[in-house]
């Protein structure tokens, strides 16, 4: 049976000693998030997960959504649990209060979104996509269109899917075939086919919202003429729903290696009524504003899953024994010692718990820029601009790479039982999987980081970072106890500076040489960033050990601390090293011979 612990006590430790979130909250204007009411919320939120969520996992998995003439159908402990967050307020959280919400702070949103997913990963990706498409409409649609639609969709009682590929056409959205046809009515006819749809079809709410890219008619070529749709499964008049499916069928879902429990969809529009959100052929860039908050999500994916799946290999390693000590027998009383005596064992679960904890820390970071974005004064709004725009495919990328690595070794450290599906671990593996490809590939993801955010407005993303990293170093350089991560990370940060002069230099010169080292590139930079986010946390730990706070949760922080600086980021001098290398071993390798 998986056991799952929300780490509350970590996010306690990131929202009010790390980044001091109530003081934010006071500038501006969440008065109504005292440190209890946070800290209520996020318990109650917490057991809400592992008493509803948790139990429908493995129906998730095991029974999986099923598809029958059309209709798909969840599991019946889906329900369940949807329904108790409905009831329960809990998806309008963030929304604004005209639609039912609280108008939460975001940063409480990510922490909530990392228990669903350990929780439930199936079941939290509508939860997601909903709010994204609850953004867009209270952002962007007509008023007629926030009427009938926000409170729906923000208090979880109306589903949202967002509708981008086509069987053609996958990354390359300037490519779609699907088509929107004016009306007199103001309204349009949409018609066209979008695959990979999530939760496209689904027996958890009453309604769906699908927002569908597709082309007006002598729209221009290519992503310039994409234009953004609101289209429901069903029409809307006067609060009641038509009996009447609006021209859009499920043909089909996808089987999976993972996520049962989520249907992928292929979806027909056959002219399916919709309107118009935001303006004319401007559909991508809206698109992009739900994509963006849908990769901060995706990125919590593999905090989430490396969590729990961490948590239930440390509970099988405290159980087994297998061995003896290599210096000695550790349990004279029994047949053999506790693996955990074992490095290697050691080696596997460190350095899990280290990347979930530094990437958690840096979702965090995260969390608060974008309250800053939202209701931040002019210049507190263009710096948590420039650092999202930068750090939103680091999160995207890195911490869904991680959390593959992650369920991995969980999967190793528990041996051959980590394979059995008795113990729910390889689960984990199975369903992280697709995040590194979801919203856009890592590989993608890597390329908008170097080609783009790098570069964009020559350097002032990358130099809005700079500030806090070496400012943090400066007020941190005459503390003895933290220049072992200090100085480390002094290294790293100049050492990203030189690769980042390197990638935009050579880049110009040659797209290729860019292209080929973005990977490496970006895992240079996510280690950089998670060893500034557990130096910030040695930090604290450190200053609340000199006010003479005993407690053991800092002297763990600062032995991971330790383990981080020790294990992970010398990984960087080999990323760096095939930085340089550049791209000519790749290209130049013969087509014909691959």
């Amino acid at each position: 049976m998986v056991q799952y612990n929300p780490p509350i006590r970590d996010y306690n430790f990131l929202l009010h000693e790390v980044f001091n979130v109530i003081e934010m909250n006071q500038r501006l204007g969440y008065e109504g998030f005292d440190r209890d009411t946070i800290d209520m919320m996020i318990e109650e939120w917490a057991d809400l997960m592992q008493t509803t969520w948790l139990p429908s996992n493995v129906d998730g998995d095991r029974i999986g959504s099923t598809f029958t003439n059309g209709k798909v159908t969840t599991p019946p402990s889906f329900k369940t649990a949807w329904n108790a967050a409905v009831e329960g307020g809990w998806f309008a959280t963030v929304a604004k209060a005209e639609h039912g919400g609280l108008e939460a702070p975001l940063f409480l949103r990510n922490a909530m979104d990392e228990f669903a997913i350990s929780s439930n990963m199936a079941l939290s990706t509508i939860g997601a996509l909903s709010l994204g498409v609850y953004e867009l409409i209270s952002e962007h649609a007509e008023q007629k269109l926030i009427d009938m639609y926000a409170e729906k969709v923000a208090l979880g009682e109306w589903c949202g899917t967002m509708c981008l590929t086509e069987p053609h056409a996958g990354t390359d959205l300037g490519i779609i075939n699907s088509k929107a046809e004016p009306q007199n009515d103001g309204s349009y006819k949409i018609s066209g086919t979008k695959i990979f749809i999530t939760f496209a079809e689904h027996d958890l709410s009453e309604n769906i919202v699908h927002m569908v890219l597709a082309k007006l008619p002598n729209s221009p070529e290519g992503t310039h003429g994409i234009s953004l749709f609101l289209v429901p499964k069903y029409l809307s008049q006067d609060g009641l729903l038509s009996e009447q499916v609006n021209g859009v069928t499920c043909s089909g879902i996808e089987e999976k290696m993972g996520l049962h429990g989520s249907p992928t969809c292929v979806l027909n529009f056959d002219e399916s009524i919709g309107w118009l959100v935001g303006e004319e052929n401007c559909g991508m860039k809206l698109m992009f504003e739900m994509m963006n908050r849908e990769r901060l999500a995706t990125g919590m994916m593999g905090i989430g899953l490396g969590e729990v799946a961490y948590q239930n290999s440390l509970q099988w390693c405290k159980e087994r024994r297998q061995g003896r000590d290599l210096k000695g027998t550790k349990d004279m009383h029994e047949s053999a010692d506790s693996i955990l005596v074992h490095p290697d064992v050691r080696r596997m679960l460190l350095k899990v718990k280290a990347n979930n904890e530094g990437s958690r820390a840096l979702g965090t970071w995260v969390g608060t820029l974008l309250d800053e974005l939202k209701r931040g004064d002019s210049e507190g709004k263009v710096h948590a601009e420039a650092l999202v725009s930068l750090l939103t495919p680091i999160i995207k990328a890195h911490a869904t790479d991680l959390g593959c690595e992650s369920t991995s070794l969980c999967i190793q450290v528990m041996g051959g039982a980590g394979y059995c599906t008795e113990y729910g671990v390889e689960q984990f593996y199975r369903d992280v999987r697709i995040a590194p490809i979801w919203e856009g590939t890592n590989g993608i993801q890597s390329l908008d980081l170097a080609g783009r955010k790098i570069t964009k407005n020559f350097g002032k993303n990358l130099r809005h970072l700079m500030w806090p990293l070496l400012e943090f170093i400066e007020e941190n350089r005459d503390d003895a106890r933290m220049s072992k991560y200090t100085k480390p990370l002094y290294q790293n940060v100049k050492g990203l500076q030189q690769l980042t002069l390197l990638m935009i230099s050579e880049g110009m010169g040659n797209p290729h040489f860019l292209a080929g080292s973005a990977t490496d590139y970006t895992s240079y930079f996510g280690n950089t960033m998670l060893a500034f986010m557990w130096a910030k946390m040695a930090g604290v730990c450190i200053e609340a050990q000199k006010a003479g706070v005993q407690d053991d949760f800092y002297k763990a922080k600062l032995a991971l601390a330790d383990v981080f600086f020790n294990e992970i980021l010398p990984d960087n001098i080999g990323l760096a090293a095939k930085v340089q290398s550049g791209h000519k071993h790749l290209m130049e390798y013969p087509e014909v011979l691959l």
